[in-house]
């Protein structure tokens, strides 16, 4: 496994890298923060667009 910051091999599991002590994510951590993100915009374009039909369209 290579360190996701400065690219070092380090062994598989650690939490933290031990040449630059940043914290590594877990495994599949990266695919649930882009699927936080992708809900996140979808309700952001629904309030908008909820907001738009009720005051402004009025």
């Amino acid at each position: 496994m290579n360190c996701e910051f400065c690219e070092k091999e380090i062994p598989i599991g650690l939490a933290v890298c031990p040449c630059c002590g940043k914290p590594q994510s877990m495994p599949g951590e990266s695919g649930r923060r882009f699927l936080w993100i992708i809900v996140m915009t979808a309700a952001m374009f629904a309030i908008v667009i909820a907001w738009h039909d009720l005051v402004v369209a009025r």
